[in-house]
């Protein structure tokens, strides 16, 4: 089983370590479409063509299954991709209904547009600038560090953070410094779940793993992020 990962840069290596942490299968493709990036501040049709064509791709490098590690192109485009492949597609979305508590839920802009009624409990912010930021300097924290502590200093009383973006994960140690009493959740654990309980099982403790860029190429670079995440 080949499974297809994609997103607009080095956020969903955050999905692509999960699925291969929990064995899901036997070799992984990461389309990273830097030409797009950032996602979050695109619009709906933009997003849809953009994931159908990287699904696309994923399907003519060999991909037998299709995953979006990214919340935008998820809530946008997830089911009008999958009435237009073979492939069977899976995304990553927020579920802010399950946030209890006082709780801040963290998206872009375009991911906030689609998301079911948000509870009285749950703040939204969608730091506009936050995902290009991350991949730009990573693993650099200075700058987002300065562009954070001002956005979520209204939020010092929040029980709960929940990362609606999977760049957002790798600003987790700001936001802990920052928010320190709050739990940090994000859904890329539970995805994966979710594709390890519907894949047939593998027992492969060693898939390869293939990189393609619609941009800049830094396969070293994400191959060295992937391994850090995979611990």
């Amino acid at each position: 089983m080949i499974i297809g990962v994609t997103d607009s840069g080095i956020g969903g290596l955050n999905v692509l370590a999960a699925l291969i942490k929990r064995r899901c299968g036997d070799g992984y493709l990461y389309l990273a479409d830097g030409a797009n990036l950032p996602y979050g501040s695109k619009s709906a049709d933009e997003l849809r063509q953009i994931a159908l064509k990287s699904a696309l791709t994923l399907e003519k490098m060999g991909a037998n299954v299709i995953v979006f590690g990214c919340n935008t192109l998820s809530v946008t485009a997830l089911e009008h991709v999958r009435r237009r492949v073979n492939s069977p597609v899976f995304g990553l979305r927020p579920r802010p209904e399950l946030l209890s508590g006082k709780a801040l839920l963290m998206t872009t802009p375009t991911t906030a547009l689609y998301l079911p009624k948000i509870e009285p409990n749950v703040a939204l912010l969608t730091p506009r600038k936050l995902a290009a930021m991350i991949d730009e300097d990573y693993p650099s924290s200075e700058r987002v560090k300065a562009y954070l502590s001002p956005l979520l200093l209204p939020y010092g009383e929040v029980e709960r953070v929940c990362l609606g973006c999977s760049h957002y994960l790798y600003a987790k140690d700001v936001i802990s410094a920052l928010i320190p009493h709050a739990a940090i959740s994000d859904g890329t654990e539970s995805l994966a779940d979710l594709i390890h309980a519907v894949l047939p099982p593998t027992e492969n403790k060693h898939p390869s793993v293939a990189f393609r860029f619609t941009g800049k190429s830094e396969s070293e670079r994400y191959a060295r992020i992937l391994t850090e995440l995979i611990g």
